[in-house]
């Protein structure tokens, strides 16, 4: 039991400065959070996503906290100054408006909010009257308080996406009049389907830019869009916006002068002087550091005819995303499960250790690779301006932003031997499917061995590993690539694959690596039974398949060109797919590669983003397949088990799985 003492003490400790604690924390997050929000688009960290978001939220709580505690506190002159700080603090800096872009959709929430606070920070000043010497710069505070908070509000209610308006009344002029900067942006995701006209501009517009003029314009579209939907600037930029800021300025300042003027001839405590200077002071810089971000972002700098001068270059030259491209490997995340201790997997069968450890796994593959733009971007835009060149209707576009493979499979009859492994799969299963293949090609010492390997055919090599890696990553994340996730389905294909993967590395369990792996895959090719284990059609799994695509794929004299640009079209498809509120939230969190791959597609009228419906698509297509496949017809090569296993999945799961369009090639 505790001494009555230590109690008193700790009782009187917290009765002395639980208030004035708190404001120098509320203080001391704002700082933070005007000072490192900014920084969450140009770094992918962890750690950093971390301590902004708890700043966040800190800061939010400790306002109103404080705010609860002055109302069931003793009301006196100092105190009723401090409390109009917190609606300050309430209205949070210009650099961050809100973590997440659903916190925008509640803002109704928020002006309920703003008025209670508001109404408890003023009953708080009214008790303290008449008496209260300090009334003049309370009053100013409050006005200045009550701006900022308003401020916030107004934030939320324009980047919600019922009520995403920007304030330009002529969008040519935005940025640069040959594409209308945030034009597009807007109707991507909140707005109309764009006419014909539009599309057709942009797309004759991009397709005459010089490639290294693209990913910049993207980069500042994609920052408008961070600074439209994530920060003040919207709010402020406008003409009542400046003179409010001007006000509330002006108000922190005359606080400050009265406050000093005022404190001669009374009497207050030297720790009270000095921490009432410090808020004054703290709220005037974070001011002018908010000023300051408002001259330099790109929100001021694409709207206004400023002069071009050094300084002005530099920071046109910044960087605007992390420049990052995470990774994450399906064997690489299966060696570790594969080679966790026996003990640990024991252990492992307890809930809590298992989902703690399973996620310390998840994490540790998890990682990140520079992005190239001299060889990465430029095949990307090489790739996806084939595309735009071919498509010249609404319609075109559309046909070919729906294809996620077999575009390119279709177009050289070396390749349609391999169609099967888009059409006659999901999306989420060709994906993993063509990843595992990718992996094993990649592993396997030998396999290049015997093709002449030039610089063209190494750079394909690396982005066809880099695109997969990256892909697999986007869909074992959050955002998945889909309209409707289903979060479910890809669990399944993981659990399915690492079974069958589990199973056939157990005889070298302890020499498991992925070049292993690939070692063995091709050393079984035409051993009898050399599909282990024995599977029908229902449960075969996308590893089976992938084993299936690398050997098919070890036939082609130059496989890393097809698979290259393959990926490309995986990863056109997904990002004209993903919802346009995802792509959004990305800016904020560091960039992703899919939102950049998303706005050039649309940009070179790619997408269903515009007037024209697409024609009906046709069903899948069952008459190329042999008639004797799955009716006592034993299958004597790769070609023909992969016919059967696909033959028998189609009449077992027919009611829960839905292929895509197209037919099976005759393989």
């Amino acid at each position: 039991m505790m001494h009555p003492f230590v109690v008193e003490s700790v009782k009187k400790l917290w009765d002395t400065w639980n208030i004035r604690g708190l404001i120098i924390l509320s203080l001391l997050v704002q700082s933070f959070l005007i000072l490192c929000a900014p920084l969450r688009r140009q770094r992918r960290n962890t750690w950093l996503g971390i301590s902004i978001w708890l700043a966040y939220l800190l800061a939010d709580w400790v306002a109103t906290f404080t705010i609860g505690l002055m109302l069931s506190a003793e009301v006196s002159d100092i105190l009723a100054f401090w409390a109009p700080f917190l609606l300050l603090h309430l209205g949070g800096p210009d650099t961050i408006t809100f973590f997440s872009l659903e916190d925008n959709e509640f803002w109704i929430r928020h002006l309920l909010g703003l008025m209670l606070q508001v109404g408890s920070t003023v009953y708080l000043v009214l008790q303290s009257l008449p008496d209260n010497k300090l009334w003049l710069p309370t009053l100013l505070v409050l006005i200045a308080g009550i701006i900022k908070y308003a401020e916030r509000n107004r934030a939320f209610y324009l980047a919600s996406f019922d009520h995403f308006k920007f304030k330009q009344n002529n969008p040519q002029e935005r940025f640069e009049p040959d594409v209308g900067a945030m034009g597009i942006v807007k109707n991507l995701l909140v707005g109309p389907p764009l006419p014909p006209i539009r599309r057709n501009f942009n797309r004759d517009v991009f397709l005459k830019k010089e490639p290294k003029e693209v990913l910049p314009t993207l980069e500042v579209e994609l920052s408008l869009l961070y600074e439209a939907l994530h920060t003040k600037l919207p709010v402020v930029c406008c003409k009542i916006g400046c003179v409010l800021r001007v006000i509330s300025l002006g108000c922190i300042f005359g606080a400050l002068l009265s406050f000093g003027l005022i404190t001669k001839n009374y009497q207050l405590g030297k720790f009270e002087i000095w921490l009432t200077y410090g808020l004054l002071i703290g709220a005037i810089i974070l001011d002018f550091i908010s000023i300051g971000f408002l001259i330099f972002s790109d929100f001021n700098l694409a709207f206004r005819k400023i002069p071009q001068c050094k300084i002005v270059g530099r920071i046109n030259n910044r960087r605007r995303w992390s420049k990052k491209i995470p990774q994450f490997n399906f064997i690489t995340h299966s060696v570790y499960f594969c080679n966790t201790p026996h003990w640990l997997d024991k252990l492992a069968n307890f809930a809590p250790i298992g989902i703690v450890l399973d996620t310390i796994i998840s994490i540790r593959c998890f990682s990140l690779r520079d992005f190239k733009e001299d060889k990465v971007w430029l095949f990307i835009l090489e790739e996806v301006k084939k595309k735009a060149e071919s498509a010249k209707t609404v319609e075109q576009g559309i046909q070919i932003s729906l294809k996620r493979g077999d575009g390119i499979l279709d177009s050289r009859r070396e390749y349609r031997d391999l169609i099967w492994s888009v059409r006659n799969l999901d999306h989420m299963e060709s994906l993993l499917t063509w990843h595992i293949a990718t992996e094993v090609c990649f592993q396997f010492k030998e396999y290049d061995d015997d093709r002449p390997m030039s610089s063209e055919n190494m750079g394909c090599r690396e982005i066809s590993k880099l695109i997969s890696d990256y892909m697999l990553c986007v869909l074992m994340g959050p955002a998945t690539t889909t309209n409707v996730p289903n979060f479910m389905r890809r669990e399944e294909l993981v659990k399915k694959a690492f079974d069958d993967l589990d199973s056939f590395s157990m005889d070298f369990v302890p020499f498991f690596s992925g070049n292993r792996i690939a070692t063995e895959i091709f050393s079984k090719e035409r051993k009898p039974g050399w599909l282990k284990p024995s599977v029908s059609g229902e449960k075969v799994s996308a590893f089976i398949f992938a084993r299936i695509l690398a050997f098919q794929l070890k036939q082609l004299r130059f496989p890393w060109k097809l698979m290259s640009q393959v990926w490309v079209e995986i990863m056109c498809y997904a990002a004209i797919n993903c919802r346009p509120n995802v792509h959004a939230q990305q800016p904020g969190s560091g960039g992703q590669l899919l939102t950049f791959v998303w706005l050039l597609m649309n940009y070179l009228g790619l997408g269903s983003q515009f007037e024209t419906e697409p024609d009906d698509i046709g069903d899948w297509n069952e008459s190329t397949i042999p008639n004797d496949i799955g009716h006592g017809h034993e299958p004597t090569n790769p070609n023909e088990l992969l016919l059967l296993l696909l033959c028998q999945r189609r009449s077992v799961e027919d009611s829960k799985f839905e292929y895509e369009r197209g037919q099976i090639s005759n393989l």
